[in-house]
C-alpha cells in the first residue's frame, strides 16, 4: 500500500479538508470539501487516484460544502453523509451510520457518530484494513480541534444545552 493523505486548508478561515486513500489500489475519497473544487480533482490526477467517496462530517452552518459540485466534476464518486441526529438533506446522497466502514485498498474508515457540535455529526476513524481495531488517526470535522471543542451553539439557544451535554459524552468516550 502507499498511502495518500492530503490535509487541504482554506485560507482565512478554519476550514480542513481531506484527500485519503491508497495509490497501489488507485482509489480514494475527499472528506469535507471545499467549494473549490478544482483542488481534490488536480490532487487525484497527480497522486493517480479515482475519488469514489464524497464524505460530509456534517451540515456546516458556518461555511459552503464543495460536495455537490465535486460529485458534477467527478463520474465515480456519490456524496455520503450522516444517517445519525435526524438530518435532512436536499440533493442525492447515500446514508453512513455509526460504525459504517469503508475500505479504500489497504485504508479502512469508520463512522463514529459523535453528536455535539451538531446532532448529526459523524468523526472518521482512519486504520490498515487488515488492523481496524487500531486506527492510527480520526477526521473529526468541527467536533474537536487542537485546542477547543466545536461550538454547539450555531442552531440556537434551543438546542445548546442538549448538544453540549451529547459533546461531553461523545469527547469521554
Amino acid at each position: 500500500m502507499s498511502l495518500v493523505f492530503k490535509t487541504i486548508q482554506t485560507e482565512g478561515i478554519a476550514e480542513l479538508s481531506y484527500l485519503l486513500g491508497d495509490d497501489d489500489a488507485g482509489v480514494a475519497a475527499v472528506f469535507d470539501p471545499r467549494p473549490d473544487v478544482d483542488v481534490y480533482v488536480d490532487m487525484a490526477r497527480e497522486t493517480k487516484v479515482a475519488v469514489t467517496h464524497i464524505f460530509e462530517t456534517h451540515i456546516h452552518a458556518d461555511l459552503v460544502s464543495g460536495s455537490r459540485e465535486l460529485c458534477a466534476r467527478l463520474e465515480s464518486a456519490e456524496i455520503f453523509v450522516s444517517h445519525e441526529g435526524g438530518a435532512s438533506y436536499g440533493f442525492e446522497h447515500e446514508t453512513v451510520r455509526d460504525g459504517d466502514r469503508f475500505t479504500f485498498g489497504e485504508v479502512m474508515v469508520t463512522a463514529r457518530h459523535t453528536p455535539g457540535h451538531t446532532p448529526e455529526h459523524l468523526s472518521y476513524l482512519l486504520a490498515e484494513a487488515d488492523h481496524p481495531e487500531t486506527p492510527w488517526g480520526i477526521l473529526t470535522g468541527d467536533s474537536l480541534f487542537v485546542s477547543s471543542a466545536g461550538r454547539p451553539d450555531l442552531l440556537g439557544a434551543d438546542h445548546t444545552k442538549d448538544l453540549a451535554e451529547k459533546q461531553f459524552h461523545t469527547l469521554r468516550d
